[in-house]
């Protein structure tokens, strides 16, 4: 909160500080488009949603210390943990929507082929499911190009505390790009963590893969190594990939 002597001091100098206006939901186009049934039981699903908060959609995520600080929202939704490979909690063709973002990539090929399943049973005839990942042959481009503004996340996790608190054993932009690269999809097996796979695989090791195995064998060697119990200490990180293919 900004005290009143601070807006003053603002208002001097062509400053005016007003409170935000609550992000348009654009409840009048869900009235136009979908049922009144659909919009109040909330027949939107946003899978892995964090923070998200929408009146129309239900959260599905799952309670964790890691992302603490969602834990309310999700409670107020469907606590759902992807790797129990259980039905969804939901009626069949019943939702409208389905939404997901940057969620696959922190599971197993079994959790995503799951959800995927029970996401096509719950969609409505003509239901639609937006699905948004990381593009691993971009990631790729970038590891190879040396391009480290790509990974603009860098500086996000270089600070003392923020480093440590996710667990890496230095700031990541003083890490390689391989590295960097690697912990972008395999985070276990690379040597970033603190707490990772029994294998780690070196600058080295990870060049050599590319010169003698094809690339989607070398992304699959590479996530072999994770495993869903140190996932689940740290489901900030990510063990799978995808591309447009």
């Amino acid at each position: 909160m900004i005290s009143n002597a601070v807006k003053l001091l603002l208002l001097k100098v062509g400053v005016s500080v007003k409170r935000s206006k609550k992000p348009d939901e654009n409840l009048e186009l869900y009235r136009r488009l979908y049922p009144k049934e659909s919009i109040a039981n909330k027949r939107f699903y946003n899978i892995g949603a964090g923070a998200f908060n929408h009146s129309c959609w239900t959260n599905v995520d799952h309670i964790s210390q890691w992302y603490k600080q969602n834990n309310a929202k999700t409670l107020n939704g469907i606590n759902y943990d992807l790797f129990s490979l259980k039905p969804l909690p939901i009626e069949n063709e019943s939702a409208e929507l389905i939404y997901t973002s940057h969620t696959l990539e922190h599971v197993t090929n079994d959790a995503v082929q799951n959800i995927l399943n029970e996401s096509y049973r719950i969609l409505k005839p003509g239901g639609v499911m937006r699905i948004v990942t990381p593009d691993i042959d971009l990631q790729y481009r970038a590891y190879i190009q040396k391009d480290r503004d790509y990974f603009y996340w860098l500086d996000y996790y270089s600070s003392e505390a923020d480093y440590k608190r996710v667990g890496i054993r230095k700031p990541l932009n003083q890490e390689t790009l391989a590295q960097i690269f690697l912990e972008d999809f395999a985070s276990q097996a690379s040597e970033i963590p603190l707490e990772g796979a029994q294998h780690r695989i070196s600058d080295m090791e990870l060049e050599q893969l590319f010169k003698t195995k094809k690339f989607e064998d070398v992304l699959d060697y590479c996530t072999s190594f994770c495993t869903v119990e140190i996932q689940k200490k740290h489901p900030g990180s990510h063990i799978n990939w995808f591309h447009e293919k």
